[in-house]
């Protein structure tokens, strides 16, 4: 089987090879030196989670038939790609600048009349507190052989809407500095996909009745809903914090470049990073061509259905100063969970932070010119992670061998670890950080071994961007249709026409995934077409994850409470009233197989393709599944490679958020993927025709094509305001003990105003602080650290909505004391703020704990 398997992978992955590409390159690229530290990320214990097959936790073992990685089919660049031509033959010297800011919007959720988490929906998500902050990450490149500049920037956001992206270029083209130079066409915005981000921002997940009721009767139509559901009312408090923070880090970025004039090499490096994302839905991946299933598989013989690739650019001056890494690769930040109530850039956010910290990178707020001098930024953008995500014991069997519903692997040790996830447990609105830590040390550690190798970017720089409409995009491209049946397949599922439907969700939207799961269930079907039979497998397999929780969560009095909602039983019966509406609506026939829940955006489609030497990032609205993603980069690969391209990644969700792209294979079985692709069954051949057609223009030296204009989208009303109770801010009311040692978790009360009235950007609401030799107090941590949480506490009620008023409030600060603190006198500070009248500015409050000591002998790692 193995011998089998290796032969496979020979034949048909003309990109397979070592998953450790060469450590240097001959010119092109100063290879950059680890930083102090990293030797403890390389060693961590983390690394070795989900490496064995058993999982064991605090002596209690749940699983013993886990499937680790095995080394397999890696994307390497391709071979037969041509020589790029012109004056940039043979160009290997760019210029680049990177920049960071704060982009951490209000916390408080529909109480405080904010928007909620966007992510998960359901259970209701008001955010809290803190965990990590939010930032934008920006990175700038120019190729002096034409001359050609693009900008990419990574958001920890769990989407860019068309609203952001169009506010985004707005505040651009006013900016005397960056007007004209970054554009729609240049300028690309992608989320890292956060789950544990604030909302608002106009991707609709539940009707905002604000733009059409009167405040007084929105409030309370609101208020009902977000007892069930966590809604997204639009936020203008996180519009500004978003839209402001990117600009500032774009402007960064810009002016970083600029302070150097002198070129250098940018090294791309490619590894296989295992043991780090598996896919949440094998029954749909199971749809797809058996040949085609074929081509990846690992050297055990097991088939790899989620993309393994980590690609980086190390952006290192011929000085040794690191500018920063842009990091790619595909799965979920999801490891917080569907519970978590805090802000945070989960693993994704934590693998940068980590990185950064390391490097020493300093986040201050702007004050007078910048100066342009490097500080390091890890952006750890996102790529394919439709269908991947970091739960890697998730389908796990018990130790008994059972996987069927109610057995296998608890859903708090799915991350491995023991966190909290039921609501009757103490801390769960916490989320799960240690297995965040878990999911963001993996791709934090692979990053920084990347960082000392890679091939030089060699080619020139160069841009396309445009605007499809998918309101009934016919596919007419030869290549595209010729690529759309497998032999292997029944015919069937490739009749009629071929073209994108009036866009709509499915009930299998209501199951969510299974890193999240909600009340509805999968894989409910008009037309019952699918390749491979699944539904009993999915009803009595896989610890019955696909048949939804059975419940829908309530907030009453401050209480989650679990209402009965048997989705199965729901769901069977009202699944074929919804396919005979669907087929009797013109628009929605096409969709086929998916009984159709709710209708869905209608905004134009932006398709964008950056050039950056020898590497394509292509920039789509969608989740894209593992296969898709292959299939699109075949498709624009194709084209690039007689140019001189050969590496392809796919940036998504960028410049706006339409959803999901699932094969026409796993839309059949219309699970929450299929069930998500919100234009039907040849969504995907339109994507690739689209991508295609971007990419010969490209190839051709031609501008981009016409498309479409862009959405224009209304930015609502202004956040409302609140006042606070007097109250004696920044008072102790929970003060620290005398004395703690490494490990120790110290926690702190503080009488509180509401942080809403200043977001703290680029600075914090708390401060872990030493005292120095000097008598001085010098900061360790601060709420963008991980170890110290941030937690805001309020009873708002309706009434208190409604009049704008804020109940009494708490701060606290619980700081888990890292394994290798120094001894020493230590203290926590509180900064807030307080209003006590609309029409008076907030004022700054300071509250201090007592100091106390920490003893004990540091270990070497933290």
């Amino acid at each position: 089987m193995r011998a089998s398997a290796v032969m496979v992978m020979a034949l048909v992955c003309a990109a397979c090879g070592s998953s450790k590409p060469a450590a240097t390159a001959g010119g092109g690229g100063t290879a950059a030196t680890l930083p102090e530290g990293a030797a403890c990320v390389l060693k961590s214990p983390a690394l070795d989670v989900g490496a064995s097959s058993e999982l064991t936790i605090d002596g209690v073992t749940y699983t013993k038939t886990h499937q680790p990685d095995a080394p397999g089919p890696l994307e390497l660049p391709a071979t037969d790609a041509g020589a790029a031509t012109g004056t940039c033959a043979n160009n290997d010297q760019f210029r680049f600048g990177t920049g960071i800011y704060d982009t951490t919007g209000p916390i408080g959720g529909n109480p405080t009349g904010h928007a909620d988490m966007f992510g998960m929906v359901v259970p209701p998500q008001e955010p809290n507190g803190i965990h990590q902050r939010l930032y934008a990450r920006a990175f700038a490149i120019e190729s002096p052989c034409n001359d050609k500049r693009v900008m990419f920037v990574s958001l920890d956001l769990g989407a860019v809407s068309g609203l952001l992206h169009q506010e985004i270029l707005k505040k651009i083209a006013d900016d005397p500095q960056l007007a004209g130079i970054y554009t729609r066409d240049n300028l690309m915005v992608s989320a890292t996909h956060t789950h544990t981000a604030g909302g608002g921002f106009g991707v609709p997940v539940l009707p905002d009745l604000s733009s059409t009721l009167p405040t007084l009767v929105n409030n309370p139509a609101v208020w009902v809903e977000s007892l069930i559901f966590s809604n997204a009312n639009y936020d203008d408090d996180n519009v500004n914090a978003i839209v402001d923070g990117t600009v500032q880090a774009i402007r960064r970025a810009h002016v970083n470049l600029e302070a150097h004039p002198q070129t250098a090499g940018i090294r791309m490096a490619i590894d296989e990073l295992l043991n780090a994302n598996i896919n949440r839905t094998p029954p749909g991946y199971k749809q797809n061509s058996p040949s085609e299933r074929a081509q990846y598989v690992d050297a055990d013989g097991h088939e790899v259905n989620v993309s393994k690739r980590s690609l980086q650019l190390n952006f290192v001056r011929d000085n040794g100063s690191v500018a920063g890494i842009l990091n790619w690769f595909p799965v979920h930040p999801t490891s917080m969970g569907n519970h978590a109530l805090l802000l945070s850039g989960d693993n994704k956010g934590y693998a940068s932070l980590g990185f950064e910290k390391l490097m020493g990178t300093r986040y201050q707020a702007d004050v007078g010119q910048l100066d342009g001098s490097d500080n390091f930024v890890a952006g750890f953008a996102q790529a394919d992670e439709g269908d991947t995500i970091p739960d890697l014991f998730v389908f796990d069997a018990d130790p008994d061998g059972g996987n069927g519903p109610g057995e296998g692997v608890p859903y708090f040790a799915r991350g491995g670890t023991n966190e909290p996830y039921e609501y009757d447990q103490p801390g769960f609105e916490r989320g799960q950080p240690e297995s965040t830590a878990i999911s963001g040390t993996k791709q934090l550690a692979m990053a920084l071994e990347q960082m000392t190798r890679g091939t030089a970017l060699h080619g020139p720089i160069d841009y396309r961007f445009f605007y499809a409409d998918f309101s009934n995009d016919e596919i007419t491209d030869p290549v595209v249709l010729a690529e759309l049946g497998y032999g292997d397949l029944p015919s069937e599922l490739y009749d009629g026409d071929k073209t994108t439907c009036t866009t709509a969700m499915g009930v299998g939207f209501g199951v969510g995934g299974v890193n999240g799961p909600g009340f509805g269930a999968a894989g409910f079907t008009c037309v019952d077409d699918a390749p491979v039979p699944y539904t009993d497998e999915i009803r009595n397999g896989y610890n019955g994850l696909y048949n939804g929780t059975g419940y829908v969560t309530v907030k009453l009095d401050d209480q989650n409470v679990k209402v009965p909602f048997p989705g199965v039983e729901v769901y069977t019966v009202a699944a074929p009233a919804l396919c005979l509406a669907t087929a009797l609506q013109p628009g929605y026939s096409c969709q086929r197989e998916k009984p159709v829940l709710v209708s869905a955006e209608t905004n134009p489609v932006p398709f964008q393709l950056l050039r950056i030497g020898n590497l394509a990032v292509l920039g789509v609205p969608f989740e894209v599944t593992t296969m898709s993603g292959r299939r699109i980069r075949k498709t624009v690969l194709d084209v690039l490679k007689p140019i001189g391209v050969d590496t392809v990644v796919i940036a998504g969700p960028s410049n706006d958020y339409l959803h999901y792209l699932a094969t026409r294979e796993e839309y059949s079985a219309q699970m929450y993927e299929g069930s998500s692709t919100y234009a039907g069954p040849w969504e995907l051949a339109a994507v690739q025709q689209e991508s295609r057609r971007l990419a010969l223009t490209m190839a051709a030296g031609e501008p981009a094509p016409e498309g479409i204009p862009a959405g224009a989208f209304e930015r609502g009303p202004a956040s409302q305001i609140f006042v606070d109770p007097d109250s004696d801010f920044g008072a102790v009311l929970t003060d620290a003990a005398d004395s703690y040692t490494q490990g120790d978790i110290v926690d702190v009360t503080f009488v509180a105003g509401y942080p809403g009235h200043d977001l703290k950007l680029m600075g914090s609401y708390l401060y872990v602080e030493r005292q120095n030799a000097q008598g001085g107090w010098d900061v360790i941590a601060t709420d963008r650290d991980g170890e110290l949480l941030f937690l805001w506490d309020s009873d708002v009620s309706l009434i208190d909505t409604e009049l704008g008023t804020i109940g009494p409030s708490t701060v606290e600060a619980r700081w888990t004391i890292p394994a290798n603190m120094a001894p020493g006198t230590y203290r926590i500070r509180h900064d807030g703020s307080y209003r006590l009248s609309k029409d008076q500015a907030p004022q700054a409050y300071k509250g201090i704990s007592k100091s106390f000591a920490i003893s004990g002998t540091p270990a070497a790692c933290p």
